[in-house]
């Protein structure tokens, strides 16, 4: 069960969030052994000044704007270095195809931590369910 968060343009989020939200989600069903509706994501929506990134690294020829997408995504279990980088092509694939983002906008972080840093509800540590 990943968590996402998406951080994203008032702009963006205003124009596409949906249809952003429907790509994740399938690339992780697809790429990142996602169970089918095991969905949890929040968006976090700034204005352009709000976010500052090197707008070139590492080497990006193009750069990348201020309408950037970065999703960050916490995941209880550890996936292959194989299902990385196929979740991070078939994401920025889709999302390049499917609506107007240009590749270098599009940054992925992937975070792992164990059972025990997750609680669900009623205050129970997921690893004593």
């Amino acid at each position: 069960m990943p968590f996402t968060r998406i951080a994203l343009s008032k702009e963006r989020f205003e124009t596409v969030h949906a249809k952003i939200s429907i790509i994740l989600q399938q690339c992780l069903e697809e790429h990142f052994d996602v169970p089918t509706e095991d969905c949890f994501q929040m968006f976090d929506i700034f204005e352009p000044q709000q976010i500052k990134f090197n707008s070139y690294y590492p080497n990006l020829t193009q750069g990348r704007s201020e309408s950037g997408i970065l999703f960050h995504i916490f995941a209880g279990k550890t996936r292959s270095h194989a299902q990385k980088r196929a979740l991070y092509r078939a994401l920025n694939q889709r999302l390049t195809h499917e609506i107007t983002i240009s590749a270098e906008d599009i940054m992925v972080i992937i975070q792992f931590n164990n059972v025990e840093d997750w609680s669900f509800s009623s205050g129970l540590s997921a690893k004593d369910l």
